[in-house]
Order: C-alpha cells, then sequence, then structure tokens
C-alpha cells in the first residue's frame, strides 16, 4: 500500500447568479462558508422573551458554566490609616446559595503587590492585600468576581 499524494487546486468561484435575489452579491465565497450565511436566516427571533441560557439551548456557548450559574462583580475599596497591608470584608449583593469562586486584583496603585481571600461563604469574601515593597497606602482599589449559584 502505497502513501496518497496530495495536491492544492484553486477554490471555486461563487458567482453573483448563485446568490438568490434580493440577497448582497458577494462575488468570491467559499461554499462552505456562503452555506452558512445562507443557513442564517433561519435562526431568526422577534420579541424580547427570556430564557435561561442552558448548555442544551446554546451548545459550546457557555462550556464550564454550570446551570444557573451567575456573576457578580464590582470593585471594592480600602480605606485607612497609612499602611503597607489591609483587609476588605466584601458582602455580595445577593446570596449565592453555595460558596461562590471568587477572583480579585488590585485595581490602583504603582507597588509590588499580593493579594489573596479567605474561603468565601454564601454571603461574603474577606480580601487581603500587603504591599510588598512596604510602601503605604491610606486607599486601594481591588476589582473582584464571584462566580457561582
Amino acid at each position: 500500500m502505497g502513501y496518497l499524494q496530495f495536491k492544492t487546486t484553486p477554490k471555486a468561484v461563487t458567482e453573483g447568479g448563485d446568490i438568490g435575489s434580493g440577497q448582497v452579491e458577494l462575488r468570491h465565497v467559499h461554499p462552505a462558508f456562503f452555506l452558512e450565511m445562507q443557513l442564517i436566516k433561519l435562526h431568526t427571533h422577534e420579541g424580547s422573551d427570556s430564557r435561561k441560557l442552558d448548555a442544551e439551548a446554546t451548545p459550546y456557548v457557555i462550556r464550564g458554566f454550570q446551570a444557573n450559574e451567575r456573576i457578580e462583580r464590582g470593585v471594592a475599596t480600602w480605606t485607612g490609616s497609612a499602611s503597607a497591608s489591609g483587609s476588605i470584608v466584601l458582602t455580595f449583593g445577593t446570596v449565592f446559595n453555595s460558596a461562590p469562586q471568587v477572583f480579585v486584583t488590585i485595581q490602583s496603585g504603582n507597588s509590588n503587590y499580593t493579594i489573596g481571600i479567605n474561603t468565601p461563604t454564601t454571603s461574603q469574601v474577606t480580601i487581603y492585600w500587603e504591599d510588598l515593597t512596604a510602601n503605604t497606602h491610606t486607599s486601594l482599589n481591588v476589582g473582584w468576581i464571584a462566580i457561582g449559584r
């Protein structure tokens, strides 16, 4: 059994006559792409009915999210007397059904920081920060995202 020989050939050109009347005239469209463009008209929506996003309704779009998952986000500001470290108790706007995953980052200052959290509860998390250069601050903004149910 021998190896197959592959060769490349130019793609066929889609002619203006291949596109239905009233449609945009595209002269050089790959046939597979042209088919996808034709199928777009089958996916229309009118009105403003709301529907929960779930994996069945939107395959591959929300992969990685669990059913009924939601996100809260914001900026918490630490203020106090000059200090090189501190903490913020952050209370979520809406209580989660189970402890969410929380991600934090420093959004102000020009220094070398370390930042972390304790174990979140359904209603709050404590954010800890420290300036590793020992610079002191009286105010510091911390961006946060909480993802959970």
